[in-house]
């Protein structure tokens, strides 16, 4: 069977160059002790040479994730049935011999723990496996000699975000930052459903090399018709992401009996053909465009220094300009970024500016949420549609969270690149942006309670003839006393047809307060319900916005300190250069003319990637 070709020495990953850039670069800082430079280098290097290429499956529950995962690598690593399979996330990479393993939060939950199980167990749910002990199972990892793996591809098999309340949603969109590509599960049994239209959008804002694929097509013999409604959807909607129909099942068959036209009939190279061109080739790699970013931003720092010092051995007269020069740039760039300055007010400001956003947001989404139940709830008989206005409940909710979460992940990076711009008006030419990962933004919400049930109960006809019949009673006596003095019986036309109007007054009387209490009591569990959301998801959206502040906050200062402190020993090797003996003078300037020659074809290589 076809498997993808490419690799991380891919064309677009030349990571055997890069490694040799920041090797240049990091031989360079070193010369000049810049510990500082050094390590952002040592960290774009093991960022640059994980192998790893991440691919996240998605959808909603019971759509064929785990069965396409299975067909893709035709080994059984993620879990299938007809109950909800796949309940945690399953990482899957390549390793000579099947390994298995879970990664279990420790007593003191500081770290991650990892505890090795059978790969029989993989059938089982392992939530609560014994070999955890009681704790917490964040996730499982696979390891499995698959060819297609082999090239560094990995596979993250997640949990279903359909269900009530979607539980697993905000954790499976959590992951989506750090992803390369991910692919979207739909079977083909009907159109797309409004959830799964709003987390298609919501995925491809966060990941946009995405493809969806359709499976099933064994199944339903109709599914051409809803693959082209489902493109139409999507052109509606403004997303341009491809579909691929599939067949987990004559995938299966084609492996098993080496058929090639089954395989074709089951499209997986199609899916194959996606992995190697679009994922595996990294067309879209924002890794590598932040590593090229670092090297050329420390060769900026370093080269400062080396052309400062050059310019003065060459020319000693220009030592009190470039001096006067230097000492302007220095008093300048300590103006402009240390605590004080204008980039920490910004963030500061942007910070506070986009809390009280995106909890305005989120209140303005239940606001809404509400508002809309408790208009159901007012046109119906809650007792009998409760299951159905508790579903729509937990699903707008979860759908107003996830939004929630992608807009401030987008209003996070814009505040990234706002300070970013404060630095280049401050005189830097390269200030690269940090990324705001998952695990800064948070998303891990864990499972929502569902709606509290309602306690009361449809009204029986037995309660309705009791409640008919008090009514009744009430006016048959009092209008058969009255009659009686006419010389009437208590029972008589008139004491009865006023027990009759009675008795309906009675009853509607008792309809109508009881249908209030019901939906004064739906309308309490639906605000209770987003109120208790509310408070968990403001909680966690503050914690992950202080986060973003710290992660922007070290991320410009680191920056800032750097700036200061490569004009500042500019500034000192530009007075020793002065010193400096005549033979001592040549042997530096050549030393500094190879330096900065490596610098310039260090800058000139990464502006030659970026370009390609």
């Amino acid at each position: 069977m076809t498997q993808p070709k490419s690799g991380p020495d891919a064309p677009a990953r030349p990571v055997k160059v890069i490694v040799e850039l920041i090797d240049h670069t990091t031989k360079i800082a070193g010369l000049y002790e810049r510990a500082d430079l050094a390590e952002r280098l040592r960290i774009a290097k093991e960022r640059i040479t994980d192998p790893q290429i991440r691919v996240v499956i998605a959808g909603q529950l019971k759509q064929g994730k785990s069965q396409l995962l299975n067909s893709l690598l035709n080994i059984p690593v993620a879990r299938v049935g007809d109950d909800e399979s796949t309940v945690l996330p399953t990482v899957v990479c390549y390793a000579e011999t099947p390994t298995a393993r879970l990664v279990v939060m420790t007593p003191d939950g500081a770290d991650a723990e990892l505890v090795d199980i059978d790969m029989s167990e993989l059938k089982n749910d392992l939530r609560r496996a014994p070999a955890a002990e009681g704790r917490e199972v964040l996730r499982v990892e696979v390891g499995v000699p698959s060819p297609m793996l082999k090239n560094g591809l990995a596979f993250i098999d997640t949990p279903g975000v359909g269900g009530h309340g979607q539980p697993h949603l905000s954790a499976t969109l959590g992951l989506l930052p750090d992803a390369d590509a991910v692919l979207m599960v739909s079977d083909t049994s009907q159109e797309f459903t409004e959830p799964e239209m709003t987390f298609i959008r919501q995925a491809v804002e966060i990941c946009p090399l995405a493809s969806i694929v359709a499976t099933k097509t064994d199944l339903y013999p109709y599914w051409r018709d809803v693959v082209a409604a489902n493109e139409a959807h999507l052109r509606r909607a403004g997303v341009a992401t491809p579909m691929i129909a599939a067949s987990s099942v004559l995938r299966s068959h084609a492996v098993t009996l080496n058929d090639k036209e089954l395989n074709e009939e089951s499209n997986f190279p199609a899916i194959i053909k996606f992995l190697s061109e679009k994922v595996m080739s990294r067309e879209n790699d924002r890794i590598r465009d932040h590593v090229l970013g670092e090297i050329r931003a420390a060769a900026e720092h370093l080269t400062l220094i080396v052309d400062s010092e050059l310019s003065v051995l060459n020319d000693p007269g220009t030592r009190e300009r470039l001096t006067a020069e230097l000492e302007r740039r220095k008093e300048e760039a300590h103006d402009a970024l240390q605590q004080t300055a204008l980039w920490q007010q910004t963030l500061n400001d942007g910070i506070a500016d986009l809390t009280a956003d995106v909890d305005h947001d989120l209140r303005n989404r239940f606001r809404h949420i509400t508002a809309h139940t408790e208009k159901v709830i007012d046109s119906c008989d809650p007792t009998q549609h409760w299951a159905e206005i508790g579903t729509e409940l937990e699903n707008a909710v979860a759908t107003a969270v996830g939004d929630n979460f992608v807009w401030a992940y987008q209003r996070a990076e814009a505040l990234a690149a706002e300070v970013a711009r404060l630095f280049t008006e401050a005189g830097l030419d390269v200030v690269e942006l940090p990324e705001v990962s998952a695990r800064d933004m948070g998303a891990g919400f864990g499972e929502f309670k569902p709606v509290a049930r309602l306690e009361a109960k449809p009204i029986k006809a037995g309660h309705k003839v009791v409640t008919g019949m008090r009514g009744s009673y009430g006016g048959i006596l009092m209008f058969g006393m009255l009659t009686s003095f006419a010389g009437l019986g208590m029972f008589n036309p008139l004491s009865l047809g006023a027990g009759f109007l009675l008795g309906r007054k009675a009853y509607k009387e008792d309809m109508e307060n009881r249908m209030l209490r019901v939906r004064n009591e739906a309308k309490t569990n639906a605000r209770r319900f987003v109120d208790d959301i509310a408070f968990i998801v403001n909680k966690e959206s503050r914690d992950r916005l202080r986060a973003v502040q710290r992660q922007l906050r070290d991320h410009y200062r680191g920056i800032a300190n750097q700036t200061s402190r490569s004009l500042n020993e500019s500034l000192q090797a530009t007075l020793a250069s002065a010193k400096m003996a005549e033979d001592e003078r040549n042997a530096r300037i050549k030393e500094l003319q190879r330096q900065l020659n490596i610098l310039t074809q260090v800058v000139d290589n990464v502006d030659k990637l970026v370009a390609a």
